[in-house]
């Protein structure tokens, strides 16, 4: 038969390893949860840089200046904001200015209703976006 103190001490360990289960738990559900919200936030944020082109292109392609400028609007107010500015490099600043430069340059030209530089310049932004894109690739390493 069990002491009073034995089973006493095998609950009290049962209890301890039970709490340091749920804690781990807990710990690890918050890490993923704050990950998944980043990550979700991060897609949130590249899907409105996408919706923002597309309205920039359906503009250029219908030549109405209206979504151009507020496709060009939507993207030069994200690149100022945190979640943008995933580098703080030199070479990632300069791919920066590159592309707010063809953005404005866009935003002018679909103003002026100039189809033709309009789809020039935006030629130069895509471009801007594809080469930061490899190599901010280059610089992070991919988490998957």
């Amino acid at each position: 038969m069990l002491s009073l103190h034995s089973a006493r001490a095998r609950w009290m360990t049962g209890a301890f390893l039970l709490l340091a289960l749920a804690l781990t738990e807990g710990i690890y559900f918050r890490a993923t949860t704050a990950a998944d919200k980043e990550d979700q936030s991060l897609s949130a944020f590249m899907r409105k840089k996408l919706d923002a082109s597309s309205k920039i292109l359906e503009g250029i392609t219908t030549e109405d200046s209206q979504l151009v400028v507020q496709g060009a609007d939507a993207l030069l107010a994200m690149s100022k904001t945190e979640i943008w500015n995933v580098l703080l490099d030199q070479d990632y600043r300069d791919f920066n200015t590159e592309f707010r430069g063809s953005v404005r340059k866009l935003r002018d030209a679909a103003e002026k209703g100039n189809f033709d530089n309009a789809t020039l310049q935006w030629m130069d932004a895509v471009k801007s976006c594809v080469e930061c894109h490899k190599y901010v690739r280059s610089q992070r390493p991919v988490v998957k």
